[in-house]
């Protein structure tokens, strides 16, 4: 009877906390946490992110998508069947963190021929040169010539190959940093 009693109670809870759910809307910033799937990908979308003036969030390999409107719930089934119909991910696990939890850390993702592949955590001034310093540095096979950084949809590239050069520009969060290889037959960038 006991147990009967509180699953009705936990059944009751749960519904609750669905119900009293908020409305997402423009501006609002939220951590988005994803599992179940390759560590890199894990760090690199894994981030605070913030609902546009149009109510639409950019995720790393998926076309921009409407936020605004849906609760959390439906906003991580929505992001984890994305990730599934695009064949990206097989088992994606989505959660929304809203609230001050959601906005602990603001992250740049470190990607290509880095030493370490990772998110960085976003610190006043910090910097492309800064970021791939925290990743260990240029690999072997970098082209520090050619670092691709991409912003808000929109990709630039950098020529990183002298540390006093203009291209070091200062980050923001959410920035993907792509360094490429220098390929088999450039050997000089």
């Amino acid at each position: 009877m006991k147990a009967i009693n509180f699953s009705i109670i936990l059944t009751l809870l749960a519904t609750s906390i669905y119900a009293a759910e908020p409305i997402l809307q423009k501006g609002q910033s939220f951590g988005l946490r994803l599992t179940g799937v390759p560590s890199d990908d894990q760090t690199s979308i894994s981030q605070t992110y913030t609902i546009s003036d149009e109510g639409s969030i950019k995720l790393l390999y998926l076309k921009e998508m409407q936020a605004s409107g849906l609760k959390p719930s439906q906003l991580m089934r929505k992001v984890e069947k994305a990730y599934e119909d695009a064949e990206i991910f097989t088992k994606p696990n989505v959660v929304i963190i809203l609230g001050e939890a959601g906005a602990i850390q603001r992250y740049v993702s470190v990607l290509g021929e880095v030493n370490t592949r990772r998110g960085v955590s976003v610190t006043p001034g910090l910097t492309l040169l800064d970021a791939i310093a925290q990743c260990g540095g240029f690999s072997d096979f970098a082209n520090p010539k050619r670092v691709k950084l991409t912003r808000a949809g929109k990709a630039t590239i950098h020529d990183l190959s002298k540390t006093t050069s203009k291209a070091n520009v200062k980050l923001e969060p959410n920035d993907i940093i792509n360094v490429p290889s220098r390929g088999l037959f450039n050997r000089g960038g």
